[in-house]
């Protein structure tokens, strides 16, 4: 099976919580109570899309590069 690759957004969630989701497969969204376990649910969460998608017949996006930064507005 080929590997794959995704971008994926991690995001405070508050509380010390992390949420996770991946704007190639939209299905996908997820959180943790740390960066390192909302990784883990995220690779979990791709690797279920995927195989559904599969048994679907469906194919599965490629993946361009992708920006994500904060900027700071004054006011």
């Amino acid at each position: 099976m080929a590997a794959h690759t995704f971008n994926v957004v991690y995001e405070d969630a508050g509380d010390g919580w992390v949420y996770a989701h991946v704007p190639e497969l939209p299905e996908v969204h997820t959180q943790g109570e740390s960066l390192d376990r909302a990784r883990e649910m995220v690779k979990d969460a791709i690797a279920l899309v995927l195989d559904e998608r599969r048994k679907r017949g469906e194919t599965i996006p490629s993946t361009g590069w992708a920006l994500v930064e904060s900027v700071e507005i004054a006011g």
